[in-house]
């Protein structure tokens, strides 16, 4: 009876521990340098990366036109006022597939050079999802910190 407990409690204390480590550490912020607002701005330019495996350029083409802004595939040159160009990337984690493990966004007045907002995002482990939920966790703070409705892409 004794080695029974003792079996129970070691599978007890092991899914314990199991479990914890599941959790993992999220961090998001999003940081407004100046106004940061957005919404001032019309026209966007997003720097496209060479290998974009999860897909990031068309999720903030998505957000930006559905934020009311035209998303074009060159800058103006020269940049006009309320024109923003968009600079990202990403770092590939690896947990049995591969996930966007994190991901960073610039907000830049193409004008002025002046960065406005950055996004970022950091998440160890699959849990979390493999780039949807991720994006979408990102993408809501954003509105909300810039006075928009949360993003419909992921529904």
């Amino acid at each position: 009876m004794h080695r029974l407990k003792t079996k129970n409690s070691f599978i007890f204390v092991f899914a314990v521990v199991y479990l914890f480590s599941l959790s993992g550490c999220v961090s998001m912020h999003t940081n407004a340098i100046g106004s940061g607002d957005l919404k001032n701005y019309k026209r966007v330019y997003i720097e496209s990366l060479a290998k974009d495996e999860f897909q990031i350029y068309s999720a903030l083409a998505f957000e930006m036109s559905d934020m009311g802004m035209e998303v074009v595939a060159t800058p103006n040159d020269p940049p006009k006022e309320n024109d923003l160009v968009i600079k990202y990337s990403y770092e590939e984690g690896w947990d049995f597939t591969p996930y966007l493990q994190s991901f960073q966004f610039q907000f830049i007045d193409a004008k002025t050079g002046r960065i406005l907002t950055t996004q970022s995002y950091k998440s160890r482990g699959i849990w979390h999802g493999v780039r949807d939920s991720r994006l979408e966790s990102a993408f809501n703070e954003l509105r909300k910190k810039n006075g928009f409705p949360q993003s419909t892409q992921f529904n």
